[in-house]
């Protein structure tokens, strides 16, 4: 091989590297379809919390995390399922909540909202929580009606240590305590799941989610259960199917 050609192997050697790079889970995208489901975290800046999320590997197999700052908030809010919120400031709530949404942030968290997004907050990201010693009651109680219109418009707000089991589980009842937030709040997120088929002998179970989690198949199993009935687009994680694996449960994607 002569040397222009030499030169010529290692140019594309790098390219094809770089591009397998882009589309890898270090930096997985709403580019790159690969049949998961889309994550955005917004965020107003930068932050350890928010970096944990984006490659954390429980989140990267079921879905395609992304960062609204990173793409500086351009980004098609149609591409994902569910949204990651950090830094619900007190301004950022009340201009979300009163619909006048005039920066980049709350513009694009005001069309997750209306597009019927599912939006998880950490709750010690709502600023809100950090005066709950000090503010007045009835300036809190204002403040905390419009973080609940929030909820109400399906805003999930639960501690951050179980913010990956409530993305995974598809949760949407919020765990935070409305007349003391600072107070202890449950560490795990009780998840409503889909009750066992009755098929008469009892053997198969239909999970309508999708993302089919270990805890989800726990929830369905008994030792009459045979099956597991799941939708065709559904993503069934691997601790998922060694669960089921286990006790001699089948799981069928129904077309």
């Amino acid at each position: 091989m002569d040397f222009n050609a030499l030169v010529e192997e290692i140019a594309a050697r790098v390219a094809a590297k770089m591009e397998e790079s882009a589309c890898g889970a270090g930096c997985a995208s709403a580019d790159c379809d690969d049949g998961r489901p889309g994550l955005l975290v917004l965020t107003q800046e930068h932050g350890t919390v928010c970096h944990q999320m984006l490659e954390s590997p429980r989140l990267q197999e079921c879905y395609r995390t992304d960062c609204a700052l990173v793409k500086e908030y351009q980004c098609d809010i149609t591409d994902y399922e569910a949204v990651i919120l950090f830094d619900l400031t007190i301004d950022a709530m009340t201009r979300l909540a009163g619909g006048i949404c005039d920066t980049p942030f709350t513009a694009l968290a005001q069309k997750a909202i209306l597009c019927g997004k599912k939006i998880f907050v950490p709750q010690e990201a709502v600023e809100l929580f950090r005066y709950v010693e000090t503010v007045p009651s009835a300036y809190y109680q204002m403040l905390l009606d419009k973080l609940t219109l929030l909820k109400q418009s399906g805003m999930v707000v639960c501690p951050a240590a179980a913010l990956e089991d409530a993305i995974l589980s598809g949760e949407t009842e919020s765990a935070a305590p409305a007349e003391a937030p600072a107070a202890s709040a449950p560490s795990v997120i009780e998840t409503p799941m889909a009750a066992p088929v009755p098929t008469g002998a009892g053997k198969e179970a239909s999970i309508s989610k999708r993302v089919i989690t270990e805890r989800d198949i726990a929830a369905v199993y008994d030792r009459t259960v045979t099956s597991v009935h799941v939708g065709v687009r559904s993503i069934v994680t691997d601790l998922a199917r060694e669960y089921a694996a286990a006790r001699g449960v089948s799981i069928i994607k129904d077309s």
